[in-house]
């Protein structure tokens, strides 16, 4: 068997495979379906917000600035959901800006920068789901987040959730 006749079968058995296990090729493209501009925002956004919290903590947020992409109550791209005038603090001072240089210089490829570029991929690839303290929780519904959020439905490390 030639080495070609060889790759395409290899090929077939993984597209396969991948049906077989729910995964179609529309839904794997689907989980690439980023720009690295919205990587770097997302990722410097997280950082700023929740760098010091945990994992779900770090998702969380990244999972609400979707949120707020897909609904039609927010405008419907990250950048500008991030730029919407007094939504983000970190934004506003000037920090996420000099975040986002960070990212540039290579500054996220280890530590809690980081773990924050992980969180940021998970949240850009369509996850709306959180592991807290053991528990799974669904994030689809929330919109908001603060360290005091007043009629807050969820708290997840420093911040609540509404």
């Amino acid at each position: 068997m030639c080495l070609k006749t060889l790759v395409v079968r290899m090929m077939a058995v993984l597209v396969l495979a991948g049906v077989m296990f729910g995964a179609t090729p529309s839904q794997a493209a689907e989980k690439k379906s980023y720009t690295k501009k919205e990587l770097r925002m997302m990722a410097a956004i997280i950082y700023c917000e929740a760098g010091n919290q945990s994992r779900a903590g770090k998702e969380a947020v990244g999972i609400v600035v979707m949120n707020r992409k897909k609904s039609g109550s927010f405008p419907n791209s990250i950048e500008k959901v991030l730029k919407q005038r007094n939504q983000f603090t970190p934004v506003r001072t000037g920090k996420w800006k000099r975040e986002m240089k960070y990212y540039s210089a290579g500054k996220y490829e280890s530590g809690a920068r980081a773990k924050c570029l992980k969180a940021a991929k998970v949240a850009l690839e369509g996850e709306t789901t959180v592991t807290y303290k053991g528990k799974e929780i669904n994030m689809r519904k929330y919109h908001f987040f603060s360290q005091r959020l007043s009629r807050a439905k969820l708290r997840i490390s420093g911040h609540d959730f509404k």
